[in-house]
């Protein structure tokens, strides 16, 4: 059974007409970086600017700590989930070790494919890579996501139930290892420092006391500097 996180690889399915859009385009941009048509001109409707983070994704490499769906059609035996190691290597079931670091995602696609086809026949294998990043701070849902790699900063901010009624729009970080980066153009995806590699965390800050404090405040002395007044009249 295909795992619930996985969105959108082959646009042929059965799927909202968002994600299969979605889907088409990586297809396409893959295929482009691969230097191969994955799809006949005609059937291919996608926008004709391509996102800047499929662009990106079809660009990508596998990073160590990312997780690699591999599904094979007609054989659930070889379907499986598979952890990057710090080697950037995948071991796979029938074709063994994999350098996906090494290799541009449509690259390694079109590896894996080939390697399974010396065994298999008319079993199609399709991959999605997985980045996996913590959300923290002030979002509605905390956690830990696994997100492809067309996934950009305000994706994941909405998955994680958008910035809480606590939470400064303007205080989103990246933080990756011992640094910190604000990013103030996260609702655009303007920046490479949106760009995200497993192991991530993005940090949602909180609005200063005054921020918070500022409209209560301002009804209370409203509604005091009403009475006085009223008071003084009579």
């Amino acid at each position: 059974m295909r795992p619930s996180f996985v969105r959108g690889f082959a646009p042929s399915l059965h799927l909202p007409s968002r994600l299969a859009k979605r889907a088409l385009v990586l297809w396409a941009a893959l295929g482009l970086a691969a230097g191969t048509r994955t799809l006949p001109a005609q059937q291919i409707s996608a926008p004709d600017t391509i996102p800047a983070a499929v662009v990106r994704a079809a660009q990508a490499h596998a990073q160590p700590g990312d997780r690699i769906f591999v599904h094979v059609w007609r054989e659930p035996k070889l379907t499986d989930t598979v952890l990057v190691d710090e080697r950037g290597e995948v071991m796979l079931p029938k074709i063994g070790v994999v350098n996906a670091s090494s290799l541009t995602i449509g690259s390694f696609r079109d590896t894996v494919r080939a390697r399974f086809a010396r065994y298999l026949k008319d079993s199609p294998v399709d991959i999605v890579v997985l980045r996996r990043i913590a959300v923290n701070g002030e979002v509605t849902k905390p956690n830990v996501y696994y997100v492809d790699l067309t996934t950009t900063l305000r994706d994941l901010i909405a998955r994680a139930g958008g910035v809480a009624e606590t939470g400064d729009a303007n205080k989103v970080y990246v933080v990756r290892g011992q640094e910190r980066t604000l990013v103030k153009d996260w609702r655009e995806d303007r920046s490479v420092a949106s760009d995200l590699r497993s192991g991530d965390q993005v940090l949602v800050g909180r609005k200063s006391w005054v921020a918070m404090n500022l409209l209560p405040a301002t009804s209370v002395f409203t509604a005091v500097a009403s009475l006085a007044i009223i008071l003084l009249r009579k």
